[in-house]
Protein backbone atom coordinates (compact mmCIF):
# COMPACT_ATOMS: atom_id res chain seq x y z
CA UNK A 1 0.00 0.00 0.00
CA UNK A 2 0.88 3.35 -0.63
CA UNK A 3 1.87 5.72 2.30
CA UNK A 4 -0.80 8.59 2.21
CA UNK A 5 0.76 12.21 1.98
CA UNK A 6 -1.51 14.80 3.49
CA UNK A 7 -0.82 17.85 0.99
CA UNK A 8 -0.14 21.04 3.23
CA UNK A 9 -3.22 23.36 3.68
CA UNK A 10 -2.48 26.76 1.75
CA UNK A 11 -4.93 28.85 3.74
CA UNK A 12 -3.90 27.45 7.06
CA UNK A 13 0.00 27.80 6.22
CA UNK A 14 1.65 30.49 8.21
CA UNK A 15 4.68 30.49 5.47
CA UNK A 16 2.46 30.37 2.19
CA UNK A 17 3.83 27.67 0.91
CA UNK A 18 2.77 26.33 -2.42
CA UNK A 19 2.65 22.52 -3.13
CA UNK A 20 5.32 22.14 0.03
CA UNK A 21 7.94 25.04 -1.83
CA UNK A 22 8.07 28.04 0.21
CA UNK A 23 7.39 31.76 -2.11
CA UNK A 24 9.34 34.77 -2.43
CA UNK A 25 8.01 38.10 -2.52
CA UNK A 26 6.99 39.44 -5.64
CA UNK A 27 9.35 42.40 -7.25
CA UNK A 28 6.54 45.03 -6.40
CA UNK A 29 7.41 43.70 -3.22
CA UNK A 30 10.97 43.92 -3.07
CA UNK A 31 10.86 47.84 -4.58
CA UNK A 32 8.35 48.72 -1.66
CA UNK A 33 11.28 47.17 1.00
CA UNK A 34 14.21 48.78 -0.83
CA UNK A 35 11.98 51.95 -0.75
CA UNK A 36 11.32 52.19 2.96
CA UNK A 37 14.62 51.46 4.33
CA UNK A 38 16.33 53.88 2.02
CA UNK A 39 13.91 56.65 3.00
CA UNK A 40 14.71 54.90 6.74
CA UNK A 41 18.35 55.56 5.72
CA UNK A 42 17.89 59.14 4.30
CA UNK A 43 16.02 59.85 7.39
CA UNK A 44 18.71 58.77 10.43
CA UNK A 45 21.47 60.45 8.36
CA UNK A 46 20.05 64.04 7.88
CA UNK A 47 20.84 65.65 10.83
CA UNK A 48 25.09 64.15 10.19
CA UNK A 49 27.02 67.13 9.57
CA UNK A 50 29.31 66.96 6.41
CA UNK A 51 32.82 68.18 7.25
CA UNK A 52 33.38 71.03 4.52
CA UNK A 53 36.04 73.91 3.74
CA UNK A 54 36.08 76.53 1.39
CA UNK A 55 38.64 79.71 0.87
CA UNK A 56 38.47 83.07 0.99
CA UNK A 57 40.41 82.94 -2.78
CA UNK A 58 37.79 82.05 -5.55
CA UNK A 59 38.86 79.87 -8.67
CA UNK A 60 40.70 81.78 -11.17
CA UNK A 61 41.29 84.82 -9.06
CA UNK A 62 43.51 87.38 -10.32
CA UNK A 63 45.84 88.33 -7.97
CA UNK A 64 47.63 91.66 -8.17
CA UNK A 65 48.28 92.91 -4.47
CA UNK A 66 48.30 90.83 -1.34
CA UNK A 67 45.46 89.87 0.06
CA UNK A 68 43.84 87.80 3.28
CA UNK A 69 43.66 83.82 2.49
CA UNK A 70 41.63 82.55 5.49
CA UNK A 71 39.69 78.98 5.34
CA UNK A 72 36.53 78.72 6.58
CA UNK A 73 35.53 75.03 8.09
CA UNK A 74 31.92 73.49 8.51
CA UNK A 75 30.44 70.35 9.59
CA UNK A 76 32.99 69.60 12.65
CA UNK A 77 31.75 66.91 15.18
CA UNK A 78 31.98 67.77 18.49
CA UNK A 79 33.86 64.54 18.83
CA UNK A 80 36.28 65.24 16.25
CA UNK A 81 37.81 69.09 16.20
CA UNK A 82 39.92 70.26 13.61
CA UNK A 83 43.80 69.01 14.50
CA UNK A 84 44.93 71.62 11.71
CA UNK A 85 44.45 73.54 9.00
CA UNK A 86 47.33 72.92 6.03
CA UNK A 87 47.74 76.22 2.98
CA UNK A 88 49.55 74.73 0.25
CA UNK A 89 50.97 76.45 -2.92
CA UNK A 90 51.81 74.20 -5.88
CA UNK A 91 51.45 71.36 -4.16
CA UNK A 92 53.96 72.02 -1.33
CA UNK A 93 52.83 72.98 2.50
CA UNK A 94 53.45 76.60 3.16
CA UNK A 95 51.45 77.34 5.76
CA UNK A 96 49.77 75.28 8.36
CA UNK A 97 47.28 76.59 11.40
CA UNK A 98 45.72 74.92 14.35
CA UNK A 99 43.95 77.31 16.08
CA UNK A 100 40.65 79.37 14.59
CA UNK A 101 40.68 81.30 12.82
CA UNK A 102 42.81 79.69 10.12
CA UNK A 103 44.70 82.64 8.34
CA UNK A 104 47.37 81.85 6.03
CA UNK A 105 50.54 83.58 6.71
CA UNK A 106 49.46 84.11 10.61
CA UNK A 107 46.51 85.86 12.31
CA UNK A 108 46.09 89.28 10.50
CA UNK A 109 48.71 88.80 7.42
CA UNK A 110 48.62 88.14 3.88
CA UNK A 111 49.08 86.40 1.15
CA UNK A 112 52.02 88.69 -0.82
CA UNK A 113 51.41 88.05 -4.49
CA UNK A 114 54.66 88.78 -5.26
CA UNK A 115 56.82 86.34 -3.23
CA UNK A 116 55.27 83.89 -6.31
CA UNK A 117 56.83 83.75 -9.79
CA UNK A 118 53.91 85.52 -11.99
CA UNK A 119 51.91 83.30 -13.27
CA UNK A 120 49.53 80.34 -12.74
CA UNK A 121 49.68 78.78 -9.38
CA UNK A 122 47.41 76.30 -7.29
CA UNK A 123 46.41 77.22 -3.70
CA UNK A 124 44.72 73.92 -1.92
CA UNK A 125 43.18 74.09 1.55
CA UNK A 126 43.52 70.84 3.82
CA UNK A 127 41.12 70.82 7.26
CA UNK A 128 42.21 67.95 8.83
CA UNK A 129 40.72 65.91 11.81
CA UNK A 130 42.08 64.68 15.58
CA UNK A 131 40.97 61.24 13.69
CA UNK A 132 42.19 61.93 10.39
CA UNK A 133 39.42 62.60 8.27
CA UNK A 134 39.58 65.79 6.01
CA UNK A 135 38.24 68.30 3.54
CA UNK A 136 39.76 69.88 0.72
CA UNK A 137 39.66 72.29 -1.47
CA UNK A 138 41.77 74.12 -4.19
CA UNK A 139 41.93 77.27 -6.34
CA UNK A 140 43.91 77.83 -9.36
CA UNK A 141 45.07 82.07 -9.59
CA UNK A 142 47.17 83.88 -11.49
CA UNK A 143 49.68 86.43 -9.87
CA UNK A 144 51.64 89.53 -11.29
CA UNK A 145 54.76 90.95 -9.82
CA UNK A 146 54.83 94.96 -9.45
CA UNK A 147 57.61 96.50 -10.77
CA UNK A 148 60.36 97.33 -8.35
CA UNK A 149 62.24 100.92 -9.03
CA UNK A 150 65.76 100.71 -10.33
CA UNK A 151 66.57 103.07 -7.64
CA UNK A 152 65.74 100.23 -4.76
CA UNK A 153 66.85 97.49 -6.10
CA UNK A 154 70.45 95.27 -5.94
CA UNK A 155 71.43 97.50 -2.69
CA UNK A 156 71.45 97.52 0.99
CA UNK A 157 70.84 100.35 2.68
CA UNK A 158 71.71 100.90 6.64
CA UNK A 159 71.32 103.08 9.35
CA UNK A 160 73.00 103.57 12.96
CA UNK A 161 70.14 103.09 15.99
CA UNK A 162 71.28 105.14 19.02
CA UNK A 163 70.77 103.37 22.64
CA UNK A 164 67.33 103.86 24.33
CA UNK A 165 65.01 103.54 21.26
CA UNK A 166 62.41 101.26 20.54
CA UNK A 167 64.91 99.18 18.40
CA UNK A 168 68.41 97.84 19.59
CA UNK A 169 71.31 99.77 19.25
CA UNK A 170 73.59 99.47 16.05
CA UNK A 171 73.47 99.53 12.43
CA UNK A 172 70.39 97.84 10.68
CA UNK A 173 70.09 96.61 6.93
CA UNK A 174 67.46 96.84 4.30
CA UNK A 175 67.31 95.38 1.50
CA UNK A 176 64.73 95.75 -1.49
CA UNK A 177 64.04 92.40 -3.31
CA UNK A 178 62.47 91.95 -6.62
CA UNK A 179 60.07 89.42 -4.83
CA UNK A 180 57.92 92.32 -3.41
CA UNK A 181 59.98 91.44 0.39
CA UNK A 182 62.47 93.60 2.09
CA UNK A 183 65.01 91.61 4.24
CA UNK A 184 65.86 93.14 7.40
CA UNK A 185 69.22 92.58 9.38
CA UNK A 186 69.21 93.95 12.91
CA UNK A 187 71.99 95.41 14.89
CA UNK A 188 71.46 92.43 17.48
CA UNK A 189 72.00 89.65 14.56
CA UNK A 190 68.08 88.89 14.28
CA UNK A 191 66.40 89.11 10.95
CA UNK A 192 62.95 89.60 9.72
CA UNK A 193 61.01 90.81 6.54
CA UNK A 194 58.40 93.39 5.60
CA UNK A 195 56.34 93.09 1.82
CA UNK A 196 56.09 96.24 0.59
CA UNK A 197 54.88 97.36 -2.97
CA UNK A 198 57.21 100.78 -4.12
CA UNK A 199 55.88 103.19 -7.31
CA UNK A 200 58.75 105.40 -9.32
CA UNK A 201 56.82 108.42 -8.15
CA UNK A 202 57.86 107.77 -4.43
CA UNK A 203 54.61 105.82 -2.98
CA UNK A 204 55.89 102.85 -0.26
CA UNK A 205 53.29 100.48 1.26
CA UNK A 206 54.11 97.91 4.07
CA UNK A 207 51.81 95.14 4.26
CA UNK A 208 53.66 93.21 7.40
CA UNK A 209 55.72 89.99 7.61
CA UNK A 210 56.46 87.38 5.46
CA UNK A 211 56.13 85.11 7.78
CA UNK A 212 55.95 81.61 5.73
CA UNK A 213 59.18 82.23 3.18
CA UNK A 214 61.26 82.30 6.63
CA UNK A 215 62.32 80.19 9.91
CA UNK A 216 59.81 80.82 12.90
CA UNK A 217 62.76 82.17 14.17
CA UNK A 218 62.57 84.76 11.97
CA UNK A 219 58.91 85.77 11.87
CA UNK A 220 58.09 88.36 14.70
CA UNK A 221 56.60 91.46 13.13
CA UNK A 222 57.29 95.28 14.74
CA UNK A 223 54.66 94.87 16.78
CA UNK A 224 52.79 92.06 19.23
CA UNK A 225 50.08 92.99 17.11
CA UNK A 226 49.13 92.31 13.65
CA UNK A 227 50.52 95.34 11.80
CA UNK A 228 48.28 97.24 9.40
CA UNK A 229 48.90 98.24 5.89
CA UNK A 230 50.47 101.90 6.14
CA UNK A 231 51.81 104.42 3.53
CA UNK A 232 54.84 105.98 3.77
CA UNK A 233 57.08 107.69 0.89
CA UNK A 234 60.64 107.30 -0.44
CA UNK A 235 62.81 109.82 -2.59
CA UNK A 236 66.48 110.15 -2.79
CA UNK A 237 68.53 113.27 -1.47
CA UNK A 238 72.07 112.80 -3.51
CA UNK A 239 72.63 108.79 -2.72
CA UNK A 240 70.78 108.90 0.30
CA UNK A 241 67.48 107.39 0.80
CA UNK A 242 65.24 109.08 2.77
CA UNK A 243 61.69 107.43 3.96
CA UNK A 244 58.85 108.97 5.73
CA UNK A 245 55.70 108.15 7.33
CA UNK A 246 52.26 109.63 5.35
CA UNK A 247 49.59 107.24 6.84
CA UNK A 248 49.42 106.48 10.53
CA UNK A 249 50.07 102.95 11.64
CA UNK A 250 48.94 101.10 14.74
CA UNK A 251 52.45 99.67 14.52
CA UNK A 252 55.07 102.51 16.18
CA UNK A 253 57.99 100.39 16.36
CA UNK A 254 57.71 100.18 12.49
CA UNK A 255 57.26 103.74 11.41
CA UNK A 256 60.27 104.61 13.71
CA UNK A 257 62.01 102.31 12.58
CA UNK A 258 61.51 102.82 8.82
CA UNK A 259 61.26 106.42 8.90
CA UNK A 260 64.20 108.81 8.83
CA UNK A 261 67.82 108.46 6.40
CA UNK A 262 69.51 105.60 4.84
CA UNK A 263 72.67 105.08 3.19
CA UNK A 264 73.97 102.88 0.62
CA UNK A 265 76.17 99.88 2.30
CA UNK A 266 79.51 100.53 0.70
Amino acid sequence: MKEDVMSPDIRSSRLGNIRGRPSFPSVAALVAILLVNACAGASGNAGAAQLRVTSSIADRAVLTAPVPWTATVTGVSASDAIDRVDFSIDGSIAWTERNAPYTFNDDGYLLINAVLPPGSHVLEIDAVTASGADAKTDATVTTTRPPVPNELLDKAFVRYRPAGGPTPAGEWRIEFDVDGVIRINDAGGGRATEAFIATSDGGLTLYGPTNWIVPESDRDGFCDEPENIVKMHWEFRGTDLVISAVGTDNCNGRVSFFAGTWKVKA
